[in-house]
């Protein structure tokens, strides 16, 4: 019986050495296999597109699709029906119950950097739409649907980070040198929202 550690005599010791085609097609292949995974996770995108960041947002990398995959976020439409406040999330309430273990309405500026004062989450869900209104609404939104589990793909810290560069500096910046206004903002906080 041959010896597995020996090489046949019928092959050259160093098959990269032999010239021969099967040789370097071996050495290619073996050289191509052991890279194969390294290659795929470089280049590879997530299948359902978990992680839609407002920067991947910009780069092309996002789509509705791709956030609807893996995220069910209700639009700021759903959360101010009173059919549905039953689906608000702890803490965030959109009307004020009295009586043993009552809460208060969640009001904006306590959530938010301040400037609807007085106003509830639910208050300004109601708003209207045009510049504040439409993304004030739709960051409560965001809110809501992070805390109820709902969108995978934003953290409660984006919602707020974007509420604030928006109302202070008239946009927000996903990445550097990008400046999204009041419409893009409702257009990236919209892939969030398939339903």
């Amino acid at each position: 019986m041959p010896d597995p550690r020996k090489t046949p005599s019928h092959e050259p010791a160093n098959l990269a050495e032999s010239g021969r085609p099967e040789a370097a097609r071996r050495r290619l292949l073996q050289g191509g296999l052991a890279a194969a995974p390294v290659l795929m996770t470089l280049v590879s995108r997530p299948v359902l597109g978990q992680v839609v960041t407002p920067s991947a947002f910009v780069s092309g990398n996002a789509s509705r699709v791709a956030a609807s995959a893996t995220s069910s976020g209700r639009t700021p439409e759903y959360w101010k029906q009173d059919q549905n406040f039953y689906a608000w999330p702890h803490p965030y309430y959109p009307t004020s119950l009295g009586g043993p273990g009552g809460h208060s309405a969640t009001l904006f500026d306590k959530v938010f950097t301040p400037h609807y004062s007085g106003k509830t989450l639910l208050d300004v869900l109601s708003d209207g739409s045009g510049p504040p209104n439409d993304v004030a609404g739709h960051v409560v939104a965001a809110l809501l649907n992070i805390a109820a589990g709902l969108t995978p793909v934003i953290t409660v810290q984006t919602v707020k980070d974007i509420w604030t560069e928006y109302i202070t500096t008239g946009y927000y910046e996903p990445t550097a040198g990008t400046h999204w206004d009041h419409g893009q903002i409702v257009t990236y906080l919209d892939s969030t929202m398939p339903a």
